[in-house]
């Protein structure tokens, strides 16, 4: 795993100056319907001031919400800072508050350069995929602990559906369900939620395509009567 230097919620601006990477690292089927504005851009100029930095970008391509042909995307100036550079060209992925576009850093490939047409790629898959996913991991220790095997957990929708889904040996997990709300039930006797993961277990909301990635920490005493292979 990176330092800790990124926020715990995508796409907001970090209140102080120590924060965290979102876990499981995000990826393009959760991260593009979780912002407001995605968009190819290139960085034309930045700006700097003791709260925040702010880009200008020249928008080349755009794939979610509406932007113009150019756009301003703030950043606190703290651990979470996006590290774009000027010249460069990124995937975009920012929310609106505070009457403007803001977005940080995911402590993954999302932000890389490198990888612009990678990420392109995977939005553009998501059209179409009818089902949604709910998916993530279940550690020894957060936030990039071994993972833990065995470990049942039971997914509620909002029509009375009821799924269950159990951790493979490396602790991960995946379901594959139709859009909706969903609440995902652990026993907290056995696990709980990490303070490392950005969406909240009991409330998650799902549209076409959309995976929603969850991160829980086992108990101590659960740790020990699982098998547990470290993680890739």
């Amino acid at each position: 795993m990176k330092a800790l230097t990124c926020l715990v919620l995508l796409g907001g601006i970090a209140p102080s100056a120590f924060a965290i990477c979102p876990q499981p690292v995000p990826k393009a089927c959760s991260a593009y319907f979780e912002h407001d504005a995605v968009f190819i851009g290139t960085v034309l100029s930045q700006r700097r001031s003791d709260d925040y930095l702010s880009f200008r970008i020249r928008v080349s391509r755009v794939l979610r919400g509406k932007v113009g042909s150019t756009a301003e995307v703030y950043t606190g100036n703290d651990s979470a800072r996006l590290l774009w550079e000027v010249g460069r060209e990124y995937v975009v992925f920012a929310s609106r508050a505070n009457g403007r576009l803001e977005s940080s850093n995911d402590c993954g490939p999302l932000s890389e350069p490198v990888r612009v047409a990678e990420t392109v790629a995977q939005i553009d898959a998501l059209r179409g995929v009818p089902d949604a996913v709910i998916e993530g991991e279940v550690l020894a220790a957060q936030p990039d602990g071994p993972g833990v095997a065995g470990i049942q957990l039971e997914v509620r929708g909002r029509q009375g559906q009821t799924y269950r889904v159990r951790t493979g040996l490396d602790g991960l997990f995946a379901l594959r369900v139709p859009p909706g709300r969903y609440q995902v039930v652990v026993d907290p006797e056995i696990l709980q939620p990490s303070d490392y993961s950005w969406l909240d277990p009991a409330s998650v909301g799902l549209a076409a395509g959309q995976c929603a990635q969850l991160q829980f920490v086992a108990k101590q005493g659960v740790r020990s009567n699982h098998l547990m292979q470290p993680r890739k």
